[in-house]
């Protein structure tokens, strides 16, 4: 019991006696302008590897027209995910987000699984913003 109490009083008083309150880095000579230029080349980057959830594939006449149809109903309710109409012959794809991981895709697609039921997850190249 005595050397609990010795233990915890040592480590009390250890932490007020060594405390500080001004921390100070001494950064390597060219350091900062080092991040700069990366955050700029990032700030360049376009696109990464992430995931998008197709919605729909369409081939045939008038599928150009559905998907679009169908992108103005998924805008409408559903502002602030983008999505994106596009062209791989021989069809049309419906394709909404641009998640980072798998997880944030997945998470979405719980909301919207009852709406579109054949939706699915898929490895894309997404919008990178740069934060």
């Amino acid at each position: 019991m005595k050397t609990r109490t010795l233990f915890l009083l040592l480590l009390l008083t250890g932490g007020v006696a060594f405390s500080q309150s001004n921390i100070t880095y001494d950064l390597e000579e060219g350091l900062t302008e080092l991040l700069d230029l990366n955050q700029a080349a990032w700030e360049k980057v376009k696109k990464v590897d992430g995931y998008r959830i197709q919605i729909v594939s369409l081939s045939g006449t008038n599928s150009k027209m559905m998907a679009e149809k169908m992108q103005t109903e998924f805008n409408q309710k559903f502002p602030k995910i983008t999505s994106y109409v596009t062209y791989f012959e021989p069809n049309f794809r419906l394709r909404v987000g641009d998640f980072r991981t798998k997880l944030d895709a997945y998470r979405f697609y719980q909301e919207i699984n009852a709406a579109y039921p054949g939706a699915f997850i898929i490895k894309d190249k997404i919008e990178y913003l740069f934060r």
